[in-house]
């Protein structure tokens, strides 16, 4: 076993495959967990194959500090060492989604939903950024904690205006592979969208969309076979996601979904229809009702999933006390639905509505000050709250994208002050 590679102490051996082997680590600066995948030199020297390995090994070092989303297992360095080449990457324990694609291991519905709904913001944001992975499937997305999620392996990725040898043959895991990676024809972000939906098929089913007993026999089926209708394969998938798989595996791309937000819209749709908005919501519901709300509009994707991370939601009958008069607190509280009164000394001052903040002054002000005015529901309201020490720990954007929205609301105030002053 190999005992160091650049500044990296390798403890234990975590995968061995084929082409490379991960060791974990720790990163001697950060004191984080790291996974350091060095490749199989000797692969590389195969005669036949050498060259279109060390091309997808390259083609994954290269995304190193370019993709950061929190459904992304992030490349943080790659080097060579002693004719040893070697990717330093986030460490993610835990298992793939492989280990729930068989019938008796099947996730419920909607957590199946959340999962496909993270994957997808993922592969938009990758999109965005001009890379096509071309190899989802359930061994490269790995499970952190319940439906959360990180795609992994963009050793086959498409990248566009990219100055490293990019392989364009059919590559990729046959059995998620699309019409037009097999017959090799242009490839978009609707391929993504095709493997994706293979994976949503056999998450839900334990099966794979079409049986072959070969890679020919296999490819033939892709191109020119429907698949095996998935509600054949298990009872009660409900209709709603029947039409995304279906939709997602379209033969030909024009067919498929448009844009990730459409995907992303339906799955929305169906995940409605699955559970009941509650203190409890889904993952996925939080994240588009914080898409809708005016406090988070300048927001990016990946600090709308921080914000999930360091929030909690609440729903409140009309007429409860959201925040008491004279009562010390330093959270911040967004209104996500309904309305509810401005109270200071028995008298009205106001109404929040749903999107608009409150208890901003003891957060911005800090040391846990008495609020000075009460916040009474006058419907069903859902509230989110951050806490003082939840933002000051968060991310340097998502605090800088928290403050400036502050900053914005008491421009405003003392612009609203200033009128009304010279209007006395």
């Amino acid at each position: 076993m190999i005992e160091a590679i650049g500044k990296f102490q390798l403890s234990e051996l975590i995968g061995k495959g084929a082409t490379a082997s991960v060791y974990l680590s720790k990163d001697p600066f950060t004191g984080q967990d790291v996974a350091i995948k060095i490749a199989n030199q000797a692969v590389f020297s195969d005669p036949v194959h050498g060259d279109k390995f060390k091309k997808m090994f390259m083609n994954e070092a290269s995304l190193a500090g370019k993709l950061r989303h929190p459904h992304i297992v992030s490349v943080l360095d790659a080097g060579l060492e002693e004719d040893l080449h070697f990717i330093v990457m986030e460490y993610v324990p835990g298992k793939t989604l492989k280990s729930y694609c068989t019938m008796k291991s099947l996730l419920p519905f909607d957590d199946v939903v959340e999962i496909v709904f993270k994957t997808a913001s993922a592969l938009d944001y990758a999109s965005r950024q001009g890379v096509i992975h071309r190899d989802i499937k359930p061994a490269n997305i790995l499970q952190v904690e319940g439906t959360n999620v990180k795609i992994s392996d963009f050793g086959t990725a498409l990248r566009e205006n990219s100055e490293v040898t990019q392989i364009f043959d059919a590559v990729g895991s046959p059995a998620y592979m699309s019409p037009e990676q097999i017959s090799g024809g242009d490839l978009t972000f609707q391929t993504d969208i095709y493997s994706l939906g293979v994976v949503m098929y056999q998450l839900l089913s334990g099966y794979l969309p079409y049986a072959a007993k070969s890679q020919v026999e296999l490819f033939r089926k892709i191109l020119n076979d429907n698949p095996i209708p998935l509600k054949d394969r298990r009872n009660k998938i409900p209709e709603a996601l029947l039409r995304i798989v279906e939709r997602c595996m379209a033969k030909s791309p024009e067919e498929r979904y448009t844009s990730w937000n459409a995907l992303s819209r339906d799955l929305v749709a169906a995940n409605k229809q699955l559970i009941n908005v509650a203190q409890d919501d889904s993952d996925t519901e939080k994240f588009n009702i914080l898409k809708q709300l005016d406090f988070f509009e300048s927001f990016s994707d990946r600090e709308l999933w921080e914000v999930l991370r360091i929030s909690k939601w609440h729903k409140f009958p009309a007429g409860k006390t959201l925040i008491q008069e004279g009562r010390v607190g330093s959270s911040l509280y967004i209104l996500a639905g309904g309305n509810a009164s401005i109270i200071k000394n028995d008298s009205f001052l106001g109404v929040i509505e749903t999107g608009h903040c409150f208890g901003e002054m003891a957060y911005i002000v800090g040391n846990n000050k008495p609020r000075t005015a009460s916040i009474v529901s006058n419907t069903e309201v859902l509230v989110i709250k951050i806490r003082s020490d939840g933002i000051e720990n968060a991310s340097d954007q998502l605090r800088t994208s928290i403050h400036k929205v502050l900053l914005r609301i008491l421009a405003d105030r003392l612009e609203k002050t200033s009128i009304l002053a010279s209007i006395v």
